[in-house]
């Protein structure tokens, strides 16, 4: 049985977003500024496109920070899995200076918290401050898991000038409880990322006909919400006008509708691009053109990422990035999917992005596509494949 290839040595994982024609945020900035000062942990909590990635990308990148950037996922409930990323995340973050930090074996289970302290104070003792360490994407961690406790702990072993920026849709879980008691949180919620009527015309600058009445218009039905806003002048962009919307529609309903609005407007070929590459959590120019059979995805890709319509771009190798849709955009687009391919083309589809996902190191997501196919033995295949690597 063939092994399976390893997962390229620059992952997406522990890349920061990149960011192009970002307005920066400078009163969110100078409220980070103060608060770092004080407080060990930032948490930014709200609603899902309401800009807390971009926001701690363009923070890092305008104040010029060091920072060790993780993004969560589901996977990272065991401590196993979670150190052996951070471990190269730090060593990313060293760079020429070559640093070692423990693993967690199996031996050192027993002592989890005692582990928890040597790792962080290792890491730490290896880098020159001022550090932040980031974990983007948190609500992917389940409740149940001991992660949590392992964060916590780990507070206590962040020097000065160092901090934890926490991004996530939800607040900080009860195991903060005590950090939060004692002031050692500071928490930046929905109200402080809604966008300003300023920073909301920020946005809307240099298009075209675009003027102020229908920017307090778009302030008014987005409520300041960043992704609505996005899309709402995209829209505008394309028609000239701007679409009224219920004040009662969920943010779900709402990203749905003018999401459709814009997709509905673009030539076929790029829907289906669209659909076809959100079957992957991550891209590359290459794998996109795979899936797609479009030999133009590069180019797409560039174009989401520069028109800042829900497109990440990660991995410091400039040459080859990796590309990811927002989740409420990939969400949208995978329901799309299913109604527009037909039973037999989005099993095919399905396992065509299980064979990339397994082969980019992408394994949970080509686990979870060959659950949804029943593809039981090439399930079994990939997982003891993956443990003999």
């Amino acid at each position: 049985m063939n092994k399976m290839p390893k997962p390229p040595s620059t992952l997406a994982k522990l890349s920061c977003p990149k960011l192009f024609n970002v307005s920066p945020r400078e009163r969110l900035f100078s409220l980070l500024d103060k608060e770092r000062d004080k407080c060990p942990t930032i948490w930014i909590a709200g609603p899902p496109g309401s800009g807390k990635t971009v926001l701690a990308a363009s923070y890092l990148e305008t104040r010029k920070l060091p920072a060790i950037w993780y993004q969560m996922d589901s996977g990272d409930a065991d401590p196993a899995t979670f150190f052996h990323y951070l471990a190269l995340g730090g060593r990313n973050a060293a760079g020429r200076r070559r640093i070692r930090l423990p693993s967690l074996t199996p031996e050192y289970l027993p002592d989890l918290p005692g582990f928890t302290r040597r790792f962080f104070r290792e890491l730490f003792s290896k880098l020159r401050p001022p550090v932040v360490m980031v974990l983007d994407n948190y609500q992917q961690l389940p409740v149940e898991s001991v992660l949590h406790e392992v964060i916590q702990r780990a507070l206590a072993e962040f020097p000065a000038d160092t901090n934890l920026i926490v991004i996530s849709q939800v607040e900080p879980p009860p195991h903060f409880s005590r950090e939060l008691v004692n002031k050692l949180i500071f928490q930046i919620g929905w109200e402080d990322l809604r966008l300003t009527q300023h920073e909301t015309a920020a946005l809307g600058s240099g298009i075209e006909g675009l003027d102020e009445a229908t920017m307090e218009v778009l302030q008014e039905q987005a409520n300041g919400w960043a992704a609505g806003i996005v899309l709402m002048l995209e829209r505008f962009k394309e028609t000239g006008f701007v679409n009224r919307i219920s004040q009662s529609g969920t943010m779900t309903s709402v990203f749905n509708y003018f999401a459709g609005q814009v997709f509905d407007q673009a030539a076929i070929g790029f829907r289906e691009f669209l659909m076809r590459t959100a079957m992957l959590p991550r891209v590359t120019g290459a794998t996109a053109a795979e899936i797609s059979g479009d030999p133009r995805a590069e180019q797409w890709l560039a174009v989401l990422y520069r028109r800042r319509l829900f497109t990440d771009r990660r991995n410091e190798d400039t040459l080859h990035p990796h590309y990811a849709y927002h989740a409420l955009f990939r969400e949208f687009l995978l329901d799309r999917s299913r109604n527009y391919f037909s039973n037999n083309e989005l099993h095919g589809l399905k396992r065509l992005a299980a064979d990339i996902a397994a082969r980019t190191g992408q394994m949970g997501a080509a686990a979870n596509l060959l659950v949804e196919t029943k593809e039981w033995g090439k399930l079994n295949q990939y997982i003891c494949a993956h443990s003999a690597s």
